[in-house]
């Protein structure tokens, strides 16, 4: 039987608000400041058929930018059914639509290099986790992988205490900072950056069994992105340095759809 979407109440309670001013971080390939364009807070959205959709605004940030530090390294929403059915959960994840805004020095003379984009460059760049073998060494003995793939660059694994493996996406208990089931992505050539992520769609991962949401269960879902000090890119051979000046305008917009369908 094709599952229908459930008449029941999802509850999405955003931790760290998503939607943030279009400010612009005004730097140099040499000298940076971070802007962080996000509002820290707690949204309340109420579903009674279809998917939950929360947009998210990311602009005004330079090199060197991390998630949402200093309040915690994830977004973090807490998804609850209020129903009364169990449902299977997932999230998918918009086109990642990059802009480029208005150019003005010195972002300019970057984007006459061969590698930059009209349409904008900020979604290329945000890198979503970093390699395995990089995990703090005070973290590792929590983390227990459960899949691997070096060549397309991600893992999922299990972390049995709250320690940070700045991995990607993930779900956990909805009072943790940090996810305890994760997805890992780190740039591993063509494919990389938060542009990897548009119109994929992920269960939880197995933290869940079947990925099923009880009625007046709740989990968390986490997400971050970061900028490296220095921007680099794949040439098809390598990765070469770019000037970090050509994402200082950019922002990327994408929506993230929470859904819960029956499982009957």
């Amino acid at each position: 039987m094709k599952a229908k979407l459930l008449l029941l109440v999802l509850t999405v309670m955003l931790v760290a608000g998503l939607i943030g001013s279009a400010t612009m971080a005004l730097f140099t390939d040499t000298a940076a400041t971070t802007s962080d364009n996000f509002t820290a807070g707690t949204i309340v959205l109420d579903v009674r058929s279809g998917p939950q959709v929360v947009p998210i605004n990311i602009s005004g940030i330079a090199p060197g930018y991390n998630t949402v530090a200093p309040i915690g390294p994830y977004y973090v929403w807490v998804v609850r059914n209020i129903g009364t059915l169990p449902g299977r959960l997932s999230v998918t994840f918009s086109q990642i639509i990059n802009n480029e805004n208005v150019i003005v020095e010195p972002e300019s003379a970057a984007e006459g290099q061969p590698y930059a984009n009209a349409a904008g460059e900020l979604g290329q760049y945000l890198v979503t986790g970093i390699h395995p073998d990089e995990i703090h060494p005070n973290a590792l003995p929590y983390v227990t992988f459960i899949e691997r793939n070096d060549a397309a660059g991600w893992y999922i694994a299990e972390v049995s205490r709250e320690v940070d493996t700045r991995g990607t996406i993930g779900w956990g208990p909805a009072g943790w900072t940090v996810p305890s089931r994760l997805f890992g992505h780190w740039p591993a050539g063509p494919n990389h950056g938060l542009n990897h992520f548009g119109g994929r769609t992920f269960g939880t991962l197995g933290h869940l069994p079947g990925d099923i949401l009880q009625p007046g269960q709740t989990v968390g879902f986490f997400l971050r992105a970061a900028l490296h000090h220095n921007l680099q890119r794949w040439d098809g051979t390598g990765w070469r340095a770019v000037d970090d000046n050509i994402i200082q305008s950019d922002s990327a917009h994408f929506d993230i759809s929470f859904n819960l369908v029956s499982v009957h």
